[in-house]
């Protein structure tokens, strides 16, 4: 509920989603509220439809260039303090990023109270939640634009469209943030930005 809610809230920022087809904004937010919640259909134990996100069209760009080529281009200037790849346990794929996300902030020297902003992937309530209280990072400033739940998944997409909102989000509020996805088989990347 509280990613769809934040997405409502959220009017995308220029440049963060580019118009095709005449569509400006993602499809699947909607006003979910716990009677909705509790008459979705189980996927299977916990999982429900209300708490997994829809698997959805879509596709990222994220292009690094020097530091001297974006000043030339005007376009605002990011550093990447870090990014790294880990593998966890494979019988618990969605904790995958809470390694990759610790060894990328212990590797630039930082903690999760270091960060101003986090986009972790919700491919469904409990992973994404598992996630962020694994790395220790604050609820508060993770996906503050709604993520997966709300705005779907795009597989193969996913990681580059956390990338581009993370981008979006420290063009806001500078400082550092963070964006951090699974994938199958037990494998966790993390990104780490600064503004």
């Amino acid at each position: 509920m509280a990613s769809h809610a934040k997405a409502r809230a959220h009017a995308a920022a220029a440049g963060e989603i580019i118009p095709v087809a005449g569509l400006t904004a993602d499809a699947f937010t909607r006003d979910l509220r716990p009677a909705l919640c509790r008459r979705a259909k189980i996927l299977t134990g916990d999982i429900t439809t209300a708490n997994t996100a829809v698997a959805a069209d879509g596709a990222g760009f994220v292009v690094v260039v020097s530091e001297r080529a974006a000043r030339q281009l005007r376009a605002p200037v990011q550093e990447i303090l870090g990014g790294a790849t880990r593998g966890g346990t494979p019988d618990m794929p969605g904790q995958a990023p809470v390694a990759a996300i610790e060894h990328v902030l212990a590797t630039a020297g930082r903690t999760p109270r270091d960060l101003q902003a986090a986009e972790v992937m919700e491919a469904y309530a409990v992973q994404a939640i598992a996630c962020v209280r694994g790395a220790g990072i604050d609820p508060q400033i993770v996906n503050t634009g709604g993520g997966a739940l709300a705005r779907g998944h795009p597989v193969g997409a996913s990681g580059a469209i956390n990338a581009v909102r993370l981008f979006h989000t420290l063009r806001r509020t500078g400082g550092s943030g963070l964006a951090a996805i699974a994938a199958a088989g037990g494998l966790g990347t993390a990104l780490l930005l600064s503004a």
